[in-house]
């Protein structure tokens, strides 16, 4: 018995069975056309200021929204890349650079944690007594708790 399902086919890629528009055509917009629209579109709203128009409410309108017509058209153009930097600054490294362990030299207070601070170890919630380190004295304690107190 034969299948009443429609058989996909490919039109510039696309493929009927994701978008059934692919055979109309509308895949194949260009951005000459989109532009084209665009321009039209803005001359036409502008055009429409010449009129029996009573107040400038309307001419107001149509001039912003043609504005706003034109500059969409222009961003839509020229596609603006809005960011300067497209990596992350952690992969630009120079060759042969091996990145440190940080969750084992946190763990084990190596490398950059290898010299911290009392105060800094209480800020990492670590005690320092824990770890072979001379606990906090009584007034830097104190006023450690002055300071966490103070900014809350």
């Amino acid at each position: 018995m034969a299948s009443h399902e429609p058989k996909a086919e490919v039109f510039n890629g696309v493929s009927t069975a994701d978008e059934p528009s692919a055979a109309w055509g509308w895949h194949g917009l260009g951005r000459r056309g989109i532009a084209t629209a665009g321009v039209i579109s803005g001359l036409f709203l502008l055009g429409m200021l010449i009129g029996n128009h009573k107040g400038h409410v309307e001419d107001i309108w149509l001039v912003a929204l043609a504005v706003l017509v034109f500059l969409g058209t222009f961003l839509f153009v020229v596609r603006p890349k809005l960011t300067q930097r497209t990596t992350v600054q952690a992969h630009n490294k120079p060759v042969g650079h091996i990145e440190p362990d940080w969750a084992a030299d946190q763990k084990n207070l190596t490398g950059a944690y290898a010299d911290l601070t009392a105060e800094e170890l209480v800020a990492m919630n670590i005690d320092p007594k824990a770890v072979g380190r001379p606990a906090l004295t009584e007034a830097e304690a104190r006023q450690l708790a002055e300071r966490s107190f103070s900014h809350h």
